[in-house]
């Protein structure tokens, strides 16, 4: 009789560690797909144009004083800026003192320390109006997304 009882509470104990073991691991896979997708953050990326070569490209670029150009299926993607805040656009857009139509292209990243650089970057552009510091933060977060971005991938 007491063999009896304690098989049953073994058993008991054996089947209530198995299910708890299914459910927390269900709920572990879970929470880390649900992590994994909110890490990713959109970014704008501010695109002066797209050239088939790179003779086109410099051609083009003449008139920016600092710009970033990255390639893509062969194709010469010219950047003068990144943001994470579309209000932003045409303060950087302004430094420039161009009057070319800038394309506003949204990329996801999930680079914690590059998105950590550009928030403190887009408050620097935010509360400055001094065009050259605005090119400088623009110089630098581009410089920092060809390390940390481009060349990881």
């Amino acid at each position: 009789m007491k063999n009896k009882k304690i098989y049953y509470i073994l058993m008991a104990v054996i089947i209530g560690v198995l299910i708890g073991k299914y459910i927390y691991n269900g709920y572990e896979k879970e929470v880390t797909t649900a992590f994994a997708e909110n890490k990713k953050e959109n970014i704008y990326l501010l695109q002066y144009g797209v050239y088939s070569s790179n003779e086109s490209m410099i051609q083009n670029t003449k008139n920016l004083k600092k710009y970033f150009y990255y390639v893509d299926n062969n194709n010469y993607h010219v950047l003068i800026g990144i943001t994470k805040e579309k209000k932003l656009k045409d303060k950087i857009v302004d430094a420039y003192n161009i009057n070319d139509e800038i394309y506003l292209k949204q990329v996801k990243v999930d680079n914690l320390e590059f998105i950590e650089l550009l928030n403190q970057y887009d408050i620097l552009v935010e509360n400055s109006n001094n065009k050259s510091t605005i090119l400088n933060s623009q110089n630098q977060i581009l410089s920092k997304y060809e390390e940390l971005i481009l060349r990881s991938e």
